[in-house]
C-alpha cells in the first residue's frame, strides 16, 4: 500500500480529533502507547499503555490542534499538524517540524515500517 503523505486542513483535523478516541503510536517501532479521548466538551483523557491516566484540554488553531495536559508532557500546551499516512492515520507533528505519535481509531497500525 503507497503511503499517502499530505497535511491535513483545519477542517480536516478538526473532523480526525473532535470527539474521537484516538490511540497513539510510538512513531519508531509503531507500538501502542496510549490512548486518548478527545471528549466533545474540550477536555481530553490520556490513558497510557501502563495504566496511568491524566486529564487535560484540546482545541483547534487554523489547520493545527493543541493539547495541555495537567502532568503529561510537563503540563505545558502543544500545538500539532497532523500529516496523513494511511486512510485511517495520521501522524502528529510538533510546531518544530519533530514527529509526536501517530494517531489512529485503529488499535493496530497496518502501517508498514519504513
Amino acid at each position: 500500500m503507497p503511503v499517502i503523505k499530505m497535511n491535513l486542513s483545519a477542517e480536516e483535523v478538526r473532523m480526525f480529533v473532535f470527539g474521537k478516541t484516538l490511540h497513539a503510536f510510538d512513531p519508531d517501532t509503531l507500538m501502542r502507547v496510549a490512548t486518548i479521548y478527545y471528549r466533545r466538551d474540550g477536555t481530553c483523557q490520556l490513558t497510557m499503555e501502563n495504566g496511568d491516566t491524566d486529564a487535560g484540554q484540546y482545541g483547534f488553531e487554523e489547520d493545527q490542534y493543541w493539547t495541555r495536559y495537567n502532568r503529561f508532557r510537563d503540563g505545558v500546551l502543544h500545538r500539532f499538524s497532523l500529516i496523513r499516512i494511511d486512510t485511517h492515520s495520521a501522524q502528529a507533528m510538533y510546531e518544530d517540524g519533530s514527529r509526536a505519535f501517530i494517531q489512529s481509531p485503529l488499535i493496530q497500525l497496518m502501517i508498514p515500517k519504513g
